[in-house]
């Protein structure tokens, strides 16, 4: 019966377009990390504003998890309402918050996307990046960024 209603579920939908900066500077990228960062280690604890950029497109589910939760990390799918990201780490300081996440496909990617908090639920996009290995800690995200290792 589970494994019915499992294959019964919809699709999970793509989740909104954000239209972040085309090319951030390096010294930039080190700077948007400095904040004095309160760690989050699960999705519910994002922000609201961030959290409705990780739910699809017109829905409710999330289309990013929790550590260590299931998720899809290669381009064959079982399930199609099993999210393709899983967050690694994230923060919130006093007016930024960052998502470092793995997201699968054809290869697995670390994500990294840095956003800017607003008043009420407002939120401007500052960087979208690519990170060579996952950081499961502030410290070693800020020094793989440092270091050039988050495109």
């Amino acid at each position: 019966m589970l494994l019915k209603q499992r294959h019964a579920t919809k699709p999970l939908g793509e989740r909104p377009s954000l239209n972040f900066p085309s090319e951030v500077s390096q010294s930039m990228k080190v700077k948007l990390l400095t904040d004095d960062f309160s760690t989050i280690n699960s999705v519910s604890a994002l922000p609201p504003a961030v959290l409705e950029t990780f739910r699809e497109k017109g829905g409710s589910r999330a289309v990013l998890v929790d550590p260590r939760a299931h998720f899809n990390p290669t381009d064959v799918i079982s399930d199609a309402s099993v999210p393709r990201k899983r967050l690694i780490l994230a923060g919130v300081s006093k007016d930024k918050c960052f998502v470092h996440y793995e997201q699968g496909g054809i290869g697995l990617f670390n994500v990294i996307d840095v956003f800017e908090l607003g008043p009420e639920k407002e939120l401007r996009p500052l960087w979208h990046g690519y990170c060579r290995e996952p950081s499961r800690d502030l410290k070693k995200l800020r020094t793989q960024v440092a270091d050039g290792g988050c495109s």
